[in-house]
């Protein structure tokens, strides 16, 4: 059995994370592709722990593709032992950036 959820509501996931980025990116037209590697650490859903997560994207200045996004396997500690999923950031009109992901813990108890 496993909860599953949708991180990345008001409320769900609360926490911080440290990021490694790297890209190869050409300022003057604003095309280029990133890598991260995230560690997390906080409550998912009210429970504690830490995972990481790898996410990259392309650009050609204007939108996003070739974009990936995975909870790294066995990464999960605490009460996020276990957690598995994927999922992607979105972009909003003002240039905020948003990640939501699905995923699945093993069930509590």
């Amino acid at each position: 059995m496993a909860d599953e959820g949708r991180g990345g509501g008001d409320g769900e996931v609360v926490g911080r994370s440290a990021t490694l980025f790297t890209a190869a990116f050409d300022q003057t037209t604003g095309v280029g592709t990133y890598v991260a590697m995230e560690s997390f650490e906080g409550f998912l859903c009210g429970r504690s722990g830490s995972f990481n997560f790898a996410h990259s994207a392309t650009t050609s200045g204007s939108d996003r593709s070739a974009e990936f996004f995975t909870v790294v396997p066995t990464s999960g500690t605490g009460e996020l032992t276990g957690i598995h999923g994927a999922g992607g950031i979105t972009v909003d009109g003002e240039g905020a950036h948003h990640i939501w992901f699905d995923y699945e813990l093993p069930t509590a108890g």
